[in-house]
């Protein structure tokens, strides 16, 4: 009786067409009275805790000030109301599991369940039923792959906290306190509203809506463990059966602060043909843990893992795309696999704490700086110029969320993050002048203004920049020699051709899904080909 008490939601039945090897959607699981109406009590409880959860400060103040905790008799009368919301779940949960003990169609999906958990090989039947995904058999370990990076972890940001004195160690408690109650509950929050229960209930139908579209399109749905422990919940869009050659490689996916993969960036790439692997952020929906940086990157590791070992990818056939805060753990996962075909990131920055003190009044930027540094920092540029592969940034024109003043394209922090890299990988290129030429491009509103920009500098020699920029190995960056003979015209000439080819301009706003037209494979070096 317990397995049908505290079972795993049932929402869709579905059946395997054998002559395409899709899976096709029978029907939403009814639900009997019994049911329904344990179901709906037990998810108003739900909904109610989550908002008490995020308004808990405001209700303890409400208390304090209302002199509740130090009345006896208010005490008692919000015990008895607890008291009876429990007596409620409880009946409420011993009314759902007898619904489901006569309901013959979760019978049979709670004997599959337990089948699949015993046998690997009876997965394939219990990919015929959508469910709660807590209870989904791990289909994947971190320990089961052979494959590891070589690459070395950036250390961490220090916060001196080793070189204070013991008094000192002391006195910062309370500051420490304060910290981690606003990292924990505003800054996480704030970074990634996709973890906060509220907004997941409200995108709840959008996003089983589109889970049921991918399981339909022959989607692979997986729970990967990573080693600290959280599980992430992945879709596997597998085109290398198609015509196109495109499918023959794959598109690891990551998505932004409040985007999940069955509503997110996946279709992208596959319209475009490849084939894909989306995954859910650590706490948004079927992932579990937080979405703090050293969560997401686990997550991103053992998702890598995953596409090598399990799905039969090499990582130089995989390619990173991101949209938004994704590019944190795509650009990870490029730095700690640096053998992957290609990053591509969309509407992503160069790091969040710019972003973070520029909503904040000036009174607070201090501490927002200290509490992003300790639980949120998300260094993009960091990371990426440890990748030597091609990258493609890709601006959003009226961008409105990674810009400090909403659609005034020079404060667009993708700005920023393209200049960093471009000055880290091309040392002797990316000078005093030829910068000044590289960020009048970038203020441009639209493509009429930076082709003015161009030919005000002299214009464009597509040909002969990639002569100039031809090499006689693959590159491993930064090119200190290259552009060390260069006059100032050329090097402002190559600048703003690098500034072309790295980055590609979308007018659009921050949330617009990118066209299919823009997934391209990013531009790289001519390497010069000798015969031997």
């Amino acid at each position: 009786m317990l397995q049908y008490i505290f079972g795993p939601r049932l929402y869709r039945i579905f059946s395997l067409v054998e002559s395409t090897g899709q899976r096709k959607l029978v029907k939403n699981y009814e639900v009997n009275r019994l049911e329904w109406l344990s179901e709906s009590f037990l998810h108003t409880v739900s909904y109610a805790l989550s908002i008490t959860y995020y308004c808990s400060p405001f209700f303890v103040y409400y208390g304090y000030t209302r002199e509740i905790f130090s009345s006896p008799d208010r005490l008692i009368y919000y015990l008895k109301f607890s008291l009876s919301i429990c007596i409620g779940m409880t009946a409420s949960y011993l009314l759902r599991g007898l619904g489901r003990s006569i309901n013959t169609e979760y019978q049979k999906f709670i004997e599959v369940l337990n089948t699949a958990k015993k046998d690997k090989l009876q997965m394939e039947s219990l990919r015929n039923y959508d469910f709660d995904f807590k209870a989904w058999p791990v289909n994947f370990r971190w320990d089961e792959s052979s494959i590891k990076s070589e690459v070395t972890n950036p250390s961490p940001i220090s916060d001196h906290e080793d070189s204070k004195s013991v008094i000192g160690k002391i006195f910062s408690i309370p500051s420490k306190i304060l910290d981690y109650c606003l990292g924990h509950g505003i800054a996480r929050p704030m970074a990634f509203p996709g973890s906060v229960k509220l907004l997941q209930m409200a995108m709840a139908q959008l996003a089983d809506q589109g889970r049921t579209s991918l399981l339909e399109k022959k989607g692979l749905r997986a729970k990967l463990l990573c080693e600290n422990g959280n599980e992430i919940d992945s879709m596997f869009v597998d085109r290398r059966s198609d015509e196109t050659g495109e499918g023959q490689t794959l598109v690891v996916t990551c998505e932004g602060n409040a985007a999940f993969y069955e509503v997110g960036i996946m279709d992208t790439a596959r319209k475009a043909g490849y084939s894909v692997l989306g995954w859910n952020h650590p706490g948004f929906f079927g992932s579990t843990g937080k979405p703090f940086p050293d969560q997401e990157r686990e997550a991103i590791d053992v998702v890598m893992k995953y596409a090598v070992t399990k799905l039969g990818f090499e990582v130089d056939n995989i390619i990173l795309f991101a949209w938004s805060i994704g590019g944190y753990t795509a650009s990870y996962g490029a730095m700690m696999y640096p053998d992957v075909k290609a990053v591509v990131l969309d509407a992503t920055f160069d790091g969040i704490i710019q972003l973070g003190a520029a909503r904040m009044p000036s009174f607070a930027v201090n501490t927002v700086k200290r509490v992003i540094r300790k639980y949120m920092f998300l260094d993009v540029t960091r990371q990426i110029v440890k990748y030597s592969g091609p990258v493609q940034l890709i601006r959003r024109q009226r961008e409105e969320i990674i810009t400090t003043r909403p659609q005034v394209p020079i404060t667009n922090r993708g700005n920023y993050l393209l200049w960093k890299m471009l000055l880290y990988r091309y040392p002797n290129i990316i000078s005093e002048k030829s910068t000044e030429a590289l960020w009048q491009y970038l203020a441009a509103y639209d493509s009429t203004g930076q082709e003015s920009v161009i030919a005000k500098n002299g214009g464009i020699d597509e040909e002969a920049c990639e002569r100039r920029l031809t090499l006689k190995k693959k590159p491993i960056f930064p090119l200190e020699k290259l552009g060390e003979s260069w006059s100032e015209e050329e090097r402002i000439e190559v600048t703003l051709f690098l500034a072309t080819k790295y980055m590609a301009h979308f007018d659009a706003t921050h949330c617009i899904a990118l066209p299919a037209s823009y997934f391209q494979m990013p531009w790289a070096h001519r390497v010069e080909s000798f015969i031997v």
